[in-house]
């Protein structure tokens, strides 16, 4: 039985991601990148001229590999490298409708030029995502030098809370396994919440059971 259009497409865009991962981790350069993906894009109507433009934007700002890595800088490390796969191919896929218009005679002298910039400027708000995120995960990969993997979730509360924060507040998490919502001080652009010591029988952050605590806290309880 054939998979709907719409099912199609989406395991696509998947295996399209998927390939853009391993070669965005593994290439040095475009040029290498469009070798590794040229024909798994080329299968889905887009054009290696159109594959050099995507990547030139997305590998012309790598992430930033210094720093202290622990298990919570891991996983936003891995979580990044699939946005930025991600991010490529929908940015490919924008470049190639963009290129039809323009056989079309719909673009214009400075189309190109325009194209480009717009992507760049949707990188860039994907690159403070990113580096949000990366911050938020050092500072629980710190927090768990200090007080072990089962950590607090300690929430600034007032007015310009979110609810997700407000939620997550006095509730423990693992610096090995990111919440639903990810670290403190990466669920959005300028969340406040921070890490600290776990909070004695609190529940998890996003459900699940309750975490072991450390003896020195479960003596306290």
């Amino acid at each position: 039985m054939t998979a709907p259009p719409a099912q199609q497409q989406q395991q696509q865009q998947q295996q399209l991601a998927v390939a853009a991962a391993s070669a965005l981790a593994t290439a040095g350069t475009v040029a290498s990148a469009a070798t590794i993906l040229g024909a798994a894009f080329a299968a889905a109507g887009i054009r290696r001229a159109v594959l050099h433009r995507a990547l030139g934007v997305v590998m012309d700002h790598p992430p930033d590999r210094a720093g202290f890595h622990g298990p919570a800088g891991a996983q936003a490390a891995r979580l990044n490298l699939v946005r930025r796969a991600q991010f490529l191919v929908a940015s490919a896929r924008r470049l190639a409708a963009d290129a039809v218009r323009e056989a079309s005679g719909m673009g214009g002298p400075d189309a190109l030029a325009r194209q480009v910039n717009r992507e760049r400027r949707y990188y860039g708000q994907h690159l403070e995502a990113m580096w949000n995120r990366a911050r938020a995960a050092e500072q629980t990969d710190m927090a768990a030098l200090d007080y072990g993997l089962l950590l607090g979730w300690y929430t600034w509360r007032d007015s310009r809370t979110s609810p997700e924060c407000l939620a997550a507040d006095r509730h423990n998490y693992r610096a090995d396994r990111m919440p639903p919502i990810g670290f403190p001080g990466g669920v959005h652009a300028h969340c406040r919440c921070v890490t600290g010591p776990p909070f004695p029988g609190a529940p998890m952050v996003g459900g699940g059971q309750f975490g072991t605590l450390p003896a020195a806290f479960r003596r306290r309880g």
